[in-house]
């Protein structure tokens, strides 16, 4: 039967290993288990100017992994009933270890490598560099999990190390399913990491959330006097939704090359955008006091208008922010402790075809007045609410809202989980790989990083993603975008 399966080009049905009595089973939350993050298994590359020892590196993480309620970031995914469950080893072995891990050691220093040396680097004016695609070979090993189903029918951690060593430097990637953990989660781990490595294991903090969803919580719990959601009216239900569908499918049926990129920004770029938006508001503000835009404000506003003016036609833009419940409701952002899940709720922001294509001090404050509006603790109450009521009627916790044919562009800004600094390796320092005055970093820590899908998807599209600053305060970014789009930032950047 196998064999004719085969022939007729059918994969053999795959089952999930025998469930291990001992397993503590833990749940996924809400936020976790849904459609679109099913789909995504996270690799995260990060880049070190020193020699680290690797087998340091591994022995913290998997202690980690074994202090209170961490232990569910080294369970494995199984789907019981269609929804998703975490089975954590007790106690974690050498067969069935916290974290899958490999390392690879290449003899020479990273510029000599023919493909190591294509990285993307700092440089003394803006540029436009290769994208996380093609530096696969240092993301995961050649057999990591590159889909939800890998995790589910192979007893196989959700995280994985893959440490890759020259003779002057060292890469460091992790991957794990989306469904695992949002940005913020990244940052919980990568500090708790630190501390374990420089044998602070007292001052890790507890993860809390593992077992109740404070999310859920959150929703649930009784409010005095609620707000409605207000996005509510602007959500694309029906006819719109359905028009939205066939719009995004043509754009995808007509413009079928998307290419992912590195920006990188100096910090002398980033502060000339801004005094650019600033005074674009200081010419339409008729002399009253100049509104605060942030640097994420302008950033995001610089991206918008490149897509924007790229396009053929002009369209409304609506602009897909990741908003952190983490700092918006009062409950969360006062924990004693870290939240390792996805927490990030969505925030729009509405541009007319002639605001998204103008000045960017307009952009930028068009941007922050919607996020400001959409960022209060009562209305992100109310989205979560709705999700909610969403996810128990069964439908994926999810929505889009705006104008049904307008563009969408999701865009995330890293910044604030500050990874440059978070990352502090120095306790596996083995040798210092850049020296002199050309080192900007303290010892141990990261020059750069970036972050892919193992799948890249064909619905993404119109994506830029804020990696964040250096220890130079230059801005690192991703974009994956269409050609025109790059040839409107490379006209950008070369008059910047």
């Amino acid at each position: 039967m196998a064999a004719l399966r085969s022939l007729l080009g059918a994969s053999p049905a795959r089952s999930a290993p025998p469930q291990v009595e001992s397993d503590d089973v833990y749940p996924v939350h809400m936020l976790d288990d849904t459609k679109t993050l099913r789909h995504i298994v996270v690799t995260w590359t990060l880049r070190f100017n020193d020699v680290l020892d690797a087998e340091r590196l591994h022995t913290s993480l998997s202690r980690l992994l074994e202090i209170g309620d961490w232990r569910k970031v080294g369970g494995r995914l199984r789907l019981q009933n269609g929804e998703l469950e975490i089975y954590v080893p007790r106690p974690f072995t050498a067969e069935r270890p916290a974290v899958s891990y490999t390392h690879q050691s290449i003899g020479m220093d990273i510029e000599d490598h023919p493909l190591a040396k294509t990285l993307p680097k700092a440089t003394s004016s803006p540029s436009i560099q290769p994208g996380p695609q093609g530096f696969r070979a240092f993301a995961a090993r050649e057999d990591a999990p590159a889909t939800l189903e890998d995790f589910i029918y192979r007893d196989t951690p959700q995280l994985s190390l893959h440490i890759t060593s020259f003779n002057d430097a060292t890469l460091v990637a992790l991957s794990w399913p989306h469904t695992l953990m949002d940005v913020m989660g990244q940052q919980a781990l990568l500090r708790g990491w630190s501390l374990v490595l420089a044998g602070r294991e007292s001052e890790v903090p507890p993860m809390l959330g593992a077992r109740e969803d404070a999310i859920c919580a959150a929703a649930d719990a009784h409010v005095e006097n609620k707000e409605e959601f207000r996005l509510g009216q602007k959500q694309l239900m029906g006819w719109n939704m359905l028009m939205f569908g066939l719009r995004f499918a043509w754009d995808m049926l007509w413009n079928r090359v998307v290419e992912t990129r590195t920006i990188f920004l100096p910090k002398t770029t980033v502060a000339e955008l801004r005094r650019q938006a600033q005074g674009d508001l200081a010419t339409q503000g008729g002399g009253e006091g100049e509104p605060f835009i942030s640097e994420g404000d302008v950033l995001t506003a610089w991206a918008i208008r490149a897509v924007a003016s790229s396009l053929p036609q002009p369209r409304p833009v609506t602009a897909l922010h990741a908003l952190n419940a983490r700092f918006r409701l009062s409950s969360l952002a006062q924990a004693s402790g870290v939240y390792v899940q996805n927490m990030a709720v969505a925030a729009f922001t509405f541009l007319s075809p002639e605001v998204a294509t103008g000045p960017l001090g307009p952009i930028a404050l068009e941007n922050r007045r919607h996020l400001i509006e959409q960022s209060t603790e009562a209305q992100v109450l109310a989205f979560l609410r709705e999700l909610r009521r969403e996810s128990k009627s069964s439908s994926d916790p999810a929505m889009v809202c705006g104008e049904s044919g307008a563009l969408l562009m999701p865009l995330t800004n890293w910044t604030r989980a500050d990874f440059f600094k978070t990352a502090d390796f120095s306790p596996a320092l083995v040798r210092a790989g850049e020296t002199g005055q050309s080192r900007s970093n303290p010892p141990g820590t990261m020059i750069f990083h970036h972050a892919q899908s193992m799948q890249q998807s064909p619905t993404v599209r119109n994506v830029v993603v804020v990696l964040g600053k250096d220890y130079s305060d230059n801005y690192w970014l991703t974009g994956t975008l269409l050609p025109p789009a790059w040839a409107k930032i490379e006209e950008d950047l070369n008059m910047t």
